[in-house]
Parts: structure tokens; sequence; C-alpha cells
């Protein structure tokens, strides 16, 4: 999968005032260090990012470099020194570094028309493992039910996996979703569908489904969280090391 770069950088500058002498912006690190991430986790590593720089008094810019990568090509990245970070949900490889960053949801998502608004997890198993396959027997419209779910490796559809479907699989019939906005979209297109995704990669006009009666903004007892994690080789030091003080700090 190719890679996509994203340069966030922040400075702080001085103001300059009518009579002063031109001030000279402060130099950029070279190289930013790079941190790589999934598709799945991009907005929730940017956010995070953008949040910590915006806490730092400096006259020096505060700049990563952030490689979307798949896991697999994420891990060889970090190996290969080529990122000092890799932020996904999965576990490290024997003898590397890791560290809890935080947590995200797994959340479910439907037509923004569709009208069920709560679905019991017991619904939610038989609906991805494709024994339930119309909408009108979980009280919906007689509608077929169209399944979407991410591509495997993903860390909602391995969380799923292992937390909810255990060794059943997910129904032959479902659609992929390579990367968020495609899961997103394909539900947007299809009344009849229904897709899972992290909350913080959630955009656009979609509907998300209350499980068990429990809101998924509403973090505290919704039942599909999941830790983020910070690995790699060998502990990050510098400005790395001082933004995952931060986000363990806020957390």
């Amino acid at each position: 999968m190719p890679k996509t770069a994203v340069v966030i950088a922040g400075a702080v500058l001085l103001a300059a005032c009518a009579n002063s002498t031109r001030e000279t912006a402060p130099a950029l690190p070279t190289p930013f260090p790079e941190i790589a991430t999934t598709p799945e986790l991009e907005t929730w590593v940017t956010e995070s990012i953008l949040a910590f720089r915006d806490t730092q008094q400096s006259d020096t810019f505060i700049g990563f470099g952030l490689q979307v990568l798949a896991l697999s090509a994420g891990l060889e990245s970090a190996e290969g020194h080529g990122s000092v970070l890799v932020v996904t949900s999965t576990e490290p490889p024997s003898g590397w570094f890791a560290t809890p960053l935080g947590k995200d949801s797994v959340v479910f998502v439907v037509n923004a028309e569709f009208p069920l608004q709560d679905l019991a997890t017991e619904e939610i198993v038989d609906i991805f493992t494709g024994r339930t396959d119309n909408w009108q027997a979980l009280g919906g419209p007689d509608l077929a039910i169209q399944a979407i779910v991410p591509l495997q490796g993903a860390e909602s559809r391995s969380y799923l996996q292992q937390t909810l479907l255990g060794d059943r699989k997910f129904t032959s019939s479902a659609l992929l979703g390579p990367i968020p906005e495609a899961v997103l979209s394909l539900v947007q297109q299809d009344l009849g569908a229904i897709g899972f995704l992290p909350l913080s990669a959630v955009s656009g006009d979609v509907r998300l489904l209350s499980i068990d009666g429990r809101d998924p903004v509403q973090a505290t007892g919704y039942p599909f969280m999941f830790e983020v994690l910070g690995i790699a080789p060998d502990e990050p030091g510098g400005i790395v090391r001082d933004w995952l003080a931060w986000l363990q700090a806020s957390n």
C-alpha cells in the first residue's frame, strides 16, 4: 500500500511591532521525527499531535512526519528506522517498547435515513456472521442487510474478532471497506448497509447506533473500546517522548 506522508508542524512566532526590525522565523528541525500509523487511527493520531502542539510554549517549530501505512508496513518502517514509533492497537513484537496512549471506540454506523437507533450485542453478532440478513427480523424495515467490514488486520476488525466473534467468521457476503472513508461511503449509498470503524474516524452524514442502550459518544459503559498503543523497537526520545508523556497525562 503506498504511504501518505503528512507533515504536521506548528510554530510560536514573536509578533512584530510597527517600529521593530523584522523577526527571523525559527529554523525547522531536520528531519522531522517520523511516526507511523494505520488508516483507521490516522485521525486519532493527527488530532493528538495537533492538541499537543497547541499546549507547547516554544519559539521553535514543533513538527512530526506522519506515515499512514498498513500495519505490516509500519512495523517494517520502524524496524528499518524509517519511523521512530508505530501507533496501533496491536501488541508489539517481543522485546519492543510499548506504552498505552489512550482509547478509541469501535462504533457501528448505518445510513442517516435508517430508522433503527439501537441494537443488542447479540444482534450485532448475528448481522456480521450472516445469521440475520434482513432488518425486518430486528424490528426494522423489510430490507436486506448489507454488512460492511474493514480489511483483515484493521484495528476495529481485529478487536471485534477477538472480543465478540471469537471462532466465528465474518459473513462472506460482507463488502470490504479498505479505509474508513470507504466504509462510510458504502453506508451512505445503501439504506440497508451497516459498517463499523473507530469513532475517531467517523465523518460525514451517517448514524451511529447505540449498543445495548449505550451511546458510543458517551464512553462510560459503552462495550466496545480498545486501547491505543505506541510501540517501537526502542523507546523514543526527544519531542516524541514528550508527546507520549503528554498523552498519558491527558488520559
